[in-house]
């Protein structure tokens, strides 16, 4: 009889014990998806003060690695034409018009109207940096680029150089002012 009352304790020992570690290992859950939640408010706030727009509907599509090359942990959000990757600390990483066919109904449309002269462009891309980062031009070299009618503002930081190079902050231009992209690795 006294075995298996210890039979019994043990199994109601075991039996409260997994509740216990259930309960425990839920609330966590619950704490990782409400903290998530919050990550990704954070992160679609960011995306609305880049693009302007607070209505733009966003759309978060998962967790992964920077295109950029870096290993850098970033989240993937879609707002229309445009994919944002946003760090762990909540800076956008990279932004871009996204892979979509051509013709589909979210293409963006890129004004190539010959309107901004190079240094019209260059002093919007200076704007757009100062507006979203903490840049200093003064302490980066300049390594510009130009791809038909599009243009690409890069200052780059060349007292670190990574396996992937030196880290920059580059931001394109169509010639007719529409914003291409911004990639910020510094």
């Amino acid at each position: 009889m006294k075995t298996k009352k210890v039979i019994f304790l043990f199994f109601l020992l075991v039996a409260v014990g997994g509740i216990v570690v259930f309960v425990s290992l839920n609330k966590k859950g619950e704490k990782q998806l409400v903290n998530q939640e919050s990550v990704r408010e954070r992160d679609i706030a960011v995306i609305r003060n880049l693009s302007g727009n607070q209505d733009t509907k966003i759309e978060f599509i998962e967790a992964g690695k920077s295109s950029n090359g870096l290993n850098v942990p970033v989240n993937i959000y879609y707002a229309s034409a445009d994919q944002y990757e946003i760090d762990t600390m909540g800076k956008i990483v990279e932004f871009r018009s996204r892979d979509l066919p051509v013709g589909s109904e979210n293409e963006k449309a890129v004004d190539n109207t010959p309107r901004y002269s190079q240094q019209d462009l260059e002093n919007m891309a200076r704007q757009f940096v100062a507006k979203n980062t903490d840049v200093n031009f003064d302490s980066l070299t300049p390594n510009h680029g130009v791809k038909g009618t599009n243009h690409f503002f890069k200052w780059e930081d060349r007292t670190r150089k990574t396996s992937e190079g030196y880290p920059f902050v580059q931001v394109g231009f169509s010639q007719g002012g529409t914003l291409l992209n911004y990639v910020n690795t510094l």
